[in-house]
């Protein structure tokens, strides 16, 4: 049987938007090992569909990576918001529209084997302009981009972030119709 103990926990970096904490871990009876673990708050990642057979993907600067990614609308909920309330957010924030109908797509374990993160995923439709301001360190651009490119774009490594895409093809496998639209 898989069994895991956690011997001892220590706190190695802590920021308003991160923490960072050094377990000693016991697996079965194994010699104890260290593992590093990233504490972040649950996230939420939108697929924005318009009427007309777009999604609204957002291009931003990801500094980790050093690159510019073309990924879904997506980010952290506030302490003590609601995941639907955080995709609304989220979505005026980096898309500028809010959404008639939030329909919730299967959520996932951001990298569980570092990471607390969890992000629940959500559909958004009947989409108008509604803007919030983008958080201070965020330059987001948006890409409207055909619902019948997104396949491709994933084959070709033009989108290559996981949330953007477990979110992307959940929404297509679950809600095909949005192809015949497209």
């Amino acid at each position: 049987m898989l069994t895991t103990t956690t011997v001892v926990s220590r706190q190695v970096y802590d920021d308003h938007r991160v923490k960072m904490r050094v377990d000693t871990i016991q697996l079965g009876n194994r010699p104890t090992l260290e593992r590093g673990v990233v504490e972040q708050s649950d996230s939420v990642v939108v697929i924005p569909v318009t009427d007309d057979g777009y999604v609204l993907l957002v291009k931003q600067w990801r500094h980790a990576v050093q690159s510019v990614l073309l990924e879904a609308p997506a980010g952290h909920i506030d302490p003590g918001e609601e995941p639907r309330d955080a995709a609304f957010r989220e979505l005026q924030e980096e898309a500028g529209h809010t959404a008639a109908h939030l329909e919730p797509l299967p959520g996932f374990w951001a990298a569980p084997s570092i990471s607390t993160e969890y992000m629940h995923g959500f559909m958004a439709t009947g989409l108008t302009t509604s803007s919030l301001p983008q958080d201070e360190d965020e330059d987001v651009e948006l890409a409207r981009t055909p619902i019948s490119d997104i396949p491709d774009l994933i084959r070709a490594g033009k989108i290559v972030d996981s949330k953007s895409i477990a979110a992307l093809l959940s929404a297509l496998y679950l809600c095909p119709e949005l192809m015949i639209t497209a």
